[in-house]
């Protein structure tokens, strides 16, 4: 994951468009149909790992595209789109509409009447540091059609967020540990938005003693200042992520990246003690030093646990 890089295009030539969309989902045929002015408009956000697109259309248009080598989730806003996956069945989605457009190693097929919608994609590498199965095993348990409500609210929920904390805050887009988060908070999202699983017997899960704990505690709060995620603290302590996480919620009642997050406050709530308000030291910096990307959740996380704002510590 890198600095947000955002680019805005909007074309009236029928071939800049096909060039732009060949260069952003992969060489394919691509034919359009206009009853009036031809409009393409393409905003990207490209993070490295993840991009997320906002695309405008004023005219009807037919795909055939190769696979992309990523997965590609779409959000139909505006009109309808006709979707026929790599083995032939066909799906229509409507506005509202959140579905997984291609895994990454599929060819799709699409007629498309929206005229406004979104597309996410997301490498494999940053699905790889969620799961704890080949990432192959999880794409194939995904759903192929609409999500249902409270998922895709989840799904437009945390696109909006990464979006709005990175985009607009450019001491947060900066810092490793808050894009590293942001990544992996939309790969979770995904996988727990489209993969539906059965449940599992806690006590049935090796490597969910108070001994797993302790490692793990150990190694966060060594460690605060690396871009972890549960994958890196599982790995370390040498079981699986959902090991970890099981036993995290039964003995101390949360979970790694909750306990990983109260450790950074403390580390934030030291700089704060350290700094000095006339040398130019701000709320803000120091909380994107210790990965908090929105300065506003980070003061209500911080008033809670502290109760005191970030400003007040800073200002003694």
């Amino acid at each position: 994951m890198h600095e947000p890089v955002i680019t805005e295009t909007t074309t009236t030539d029928a071939e800049s468009a096909e060039a732009l969309l060949a260069a952003a989902y992969s060489e394919g045929r691509v034919r359009f149909e206009s009853s009036g002015d031809f409009v393409f408009g393409q905003r990207r956000h490209d993070f490295g790992e993840l991009r997320i697109d906002d695309l405008r259309y004023s005219f009807h248009s037919e795909y055939e595209m190769n696979p992309l080598g990523y997965a590609l989730v779409l959000r139909v806003r505006d009109g309808e789109l006709g979707f026929e996956d790599a083995i032939g069945t066909q799906r229509l989605f409507r506005a509202g509409d959140v579905f997984l457009c291609a895994r990454p190693d599929e060819g799709y097929r699409a007629v498309t009447r929206a005229r406004n919608a979104q597309a996410v994609g997301l490498d494999l590498s940053l699905l790889a540091q969620v799961v704890e199965e080949p990432v192959d095993d999880v794409l194939r348990r995904f759903t192929r059609d609409a999500l249902p409500p409270e998922q895709a609210r989840l799904w437009r929920q945390t696109i909006d967020y990464v979006t709005a904390a990175l985009a607009g805050n450019k001491t947060a887009s900066t810092s490793p540990l808050v894009l590293g988060a942001a990544g992996r908070m939309l790969a979770a999202a995904m996988v727990a938005a489209f993969e539906a699983r059965a449940g599992e017997d806690p006590n049935e899960r090796p490597g969910t003693s108070a001994a797993t704990v302790r490692r793990a505690v150990m190694f966060l709060e060594t460690n605060p200042d690396l871009d972890l995620g549960v994958g890196e603290v599982a790995q370390a302590c040498h079981v699986s992520i959902r090991a970890l996480q099981l036993a995290f919620r039964r003995h101390l009642d949360t979970t790694p990246m909750a306990y990983l997050r109260r450790v950074r406050l403390d580390r934030a709530r030291a700089d704060l003690r350290a700094a000095d308000p006339a040398t130019g030291a701000t709320v803000t910096a120091i909380a994107a030093r210790w990965g908090f990307a929105d300065a506003s959740r980070f003061s209500a996380h911080y008033r809670r646990m502290y109760g005191e704002t970030p400003r007040q510590t800073l200002r003694r």
